[in-house]
Parts: structure tokens; C-alpha cells; sequence
């Protein structure tokens, strides 16, 4: 393995609208300013079996909708430092974490970049997405902890 960084690095960033990913995503934007591929990824939830078939509907049109805004948010800002080609979007069905590292697999990507909003006792430290991310992820993950929002 060599020390030297790819000439042209691609980084996949996790997307959710919150102010650890809007962190996340400049963090990627900054380490590609000098060239390298962004692919933004917003994962909505998927519906249980034990919903109805409108409720489900409901459900999935909902999330493609807050996803479709949450991107076209992201890659506004991406392109307004990156070239427009260089930023992509992925919208994708299921768990965050395996979409995430899905998309990464998918793209070749050298890194992962996430923002965490500390839910829950067990996941003070990282959170739930960003947990399960380190253990399943293809290439480095970078978490950006929500206590960075504030400037702490």
C-alpha cells in the first residue's frame, strides 16, 4: 500500500440535512478542491412489512421527497466550489450505513465522510449510522462528531 494520496480521489459523504453532515460535506468539498469525484448519498427509510400498502406509499414518497431536497441541497453547495461534474448524487432506498458503503464499494471510493449526531447512551461517541459505517465500510470513514457543529 502506498503513502501517497491518490492523484484524483473520489469521497462518498453522508447526507441527511443535519448540521454534523453539512459538516461532513464541506470537510469532502475542501479535500477535493485541488480535483477527485463527490458522490452525495441520502438514504431514506424503507417501510415494514406490517404497514399498509398506502401508509408504505406514504412512507417511501416522503422520504424520496426530503432526499430529493437534501441532495439538490448538498450539490448546491458542492458545485459552488467544485466543478458541476465532478458531484453526484445518489438516493437510495435502506439503511444509511449500508448505502453508504454500498455506494463507496459501487464508486471505488478512497473515503467515507460522515457527520453524527450522537443518538443514545451506547452510540455517545459515534451514533448509530456512523457505528455500524466503521465496521461494514470499504475504505476510511471520517466521522464529524455533532459537538463540532457549535465550533467546541
Amino acid at each position: 500500500m502506498s503513502d501517497t494520496a491518490p492523484s484524483s480521489p473520489t469521497i462518498v459523504v453522508g447526507c441527511d440535512g443535519s448540521d454534523p453532515a453539512r459538516l461532513a460535506l464541506e470537510l469532502a468539498v475542501r479535500r477535493l478542491r485541488d480535483g477527485g469525484t463527490l458522490f452525495c448519498v441520502y438514504a431514506y427509510p424503507m417501510p415494514d412489512g406490517w404497514m399498509s400498502p398506502r401508509a408504505s406509499q406514504l412512507m417511501l414518497n416522503e422520504g424520496m421527497r426530503r432526499g430529493e431536497d437534501v441532495l439538490e441541497q448538498a450539490r448546491a453547495a458542492a458545485v459552488a466550489v467544485l466543478p458541476a461534474e465532478a458531484v453526484h448524487v445518489e438516493l437510495i432506498g435502506g439503511r444509511a450505513a449500508k448505502a453508504l458503503a454500498d455506494v463507496a464499494t459501487a464508486r471505488g471510493a478512497d473515503e467515507i465522510i460522515v457527520g453524527s449526531r450522537g443518538f443514545g447512551r451506547a452510540r455517545a461517541l459515534l451514533g448509530s449510522v456512523s457505528h455500524e459505517l466503521i465496521h461494514i465500510a470499504p475504505s476510511p470513514v471520517t466521522v464529524i462528531p455533532e459537538r463540532l457543529v457549535g465550533g467546541d
